[in-house]
């Protein structure tokens, strides 16, 4: 039976955890925080229900808090936390590390890059692969300790690996482990796939053009149905454009997020993100609750915006749109978003050209 880590214990973490077991596979989850309140009875009970879009029972073999037992003869570790936790959970990781597995981040959100950057300065020379997918696969949300809410499965995602040769046998894996749910297709580079971060485009604008009614209504708020309004969704078609703009600049052919997101929940003819996500395929209408400074901004601006912008000055595109998001998220919450996030030197590709960039994860 292979062996499965998944480190996290998030939304995304317990779903892909429950759906991977359900398939057969032997999982181990770890719990990063300590005294989170559902481990001990996670630990006990080594099950999670998925119900909603997707409904199965995972019987998990176990459930840890150590990192090192959790990766122990694991062929596959997935990595399933936002981006602020890749680099704590990194240097927890990077030691126990073994040849020949098959390190899977989702969503990327330059994981790789941060990643390899951490295993060069630890001397870690192990042979792993690295993949990414640009998104999770479930827009989904804990109900309970051991249940989670998947209000919709993403039909298919992209996934893209280095060494690029690597990238077939990990695709085999995940298409087995995620069948009949969940579909991963191949991308073209990881850099791409760090790109392509639909969060880049569904999150900021709806928060900072709506912030008054965000601030007033925070536990009520639909960031998607009442946020992204005709002359919003319009703006966010421009901050698309631009996010396509850029990745061309460094010779890519990236997909527009309405294209993504009919890929991902259900092709229909809506013609603007408006039109989609109060279309039947959405997966959103249900899901209230966002306020001023939740992770739309906090947690999307510095680790999905930010590095896109400073990327688009290496590759001589400009970035007007991502920078008015940046300088104004940083202005109402009093932080300095360029330099509090993922910055290119935080990643290790400061002062590299496109060319050299692009070369790491060859």
């Amino acid at each position: 039976m292979q062996k499965v880590a998944v480190l996290g214990s998030g939304n995304g973490a317990r779903a892909c955890s429950a759906q991977i077991a359900a398939k057969g596979y032997a999982v181990v989850m770890w719990e990063p925080l300590e005294g989170a309140k559902d481990y001990t009875r996670l630990r006990e009970t080594k099950e999670i229900f998925l119900e909603g879009d997707i409904n199965l029972c995972g019987n998990l073999q176990d459930v840890t808090m150590d990192i090192e037992e959790a990766v122990r003869g694991a062929s596959v570790v997935l990595v399933v936390v936002p981006a602020f936790a890749h680099e704590p959970i990194f240097e927890k990781l990077v030691p126990h590390l073994e040849d020949d597995r098959h390190i899977v981040v989702m969503p990327g959100n330059f994981a790789a890059y941060r990643l390899k950057k951490m295993m060069s300065e630890a001397g870690c020379k192990k042979r792993i692969t690295i993949s990414t997918t640009e998104t999770m696969p479930f827009a989904c949300r804990i109900k309970t300790f051991n249940t989670v809410s998947v209000y919709k499965r993403k039909y298919a995602i992209h996934l893209a690996g280095s060494p690029s040769s690597s990238g077939m046998e990990i695709q085999e894996t995940l298409n087995d482990a995620f069948d009949g749910n969940v579909h991963f297709l191949a991308a073209e580079h990881i850099l791409a796939q760090d790109l392509s971060n639909a969060n880049y485009v569904m999150h900021p604008y709806p928060v900072l053009l709506n912030y008054g009614s965000v601030e007033k209504n925070p536990e009520t708020f639909r960031h998607y149905m009442d946020g992204i309004t005709p002359l919003i969704s319009e703006q966010m078609h421009y901050l698309d454009e631009e996010r396509i703009a850029i990745g061309r600049a460094m010779g890519f052919s990236l997909k527009p997020i309405l294209e993504l997101m009919k890929l991902y929940y259900g092709n229909n003819d809506s013609q603007t993100l408006y039109e989609y996500v109060n279309s039947p395929e959405t997966p959103y209408a249900d899901l209230i609750g966002q306020n001023v400074r939740s992770r739309y901004i906090t947690e999307d601006v510095p680790g999905v915006v930010m590095p896109v912008a400073c990327l688009a000055r290496a590759a001589g595109a400009l970035s007007p749109r991502s920078d008015t998001i940046i300088n104004l998220a940083s202005q109402l919450h009093g932080i300095d978003y360029w330099k509090n996030g993922t910055t290119l030197e935080s990643i290790g590709i400061a002062n590299k050209s496109i060319d050299e960039i692009l070369a790491i994860m060859e």
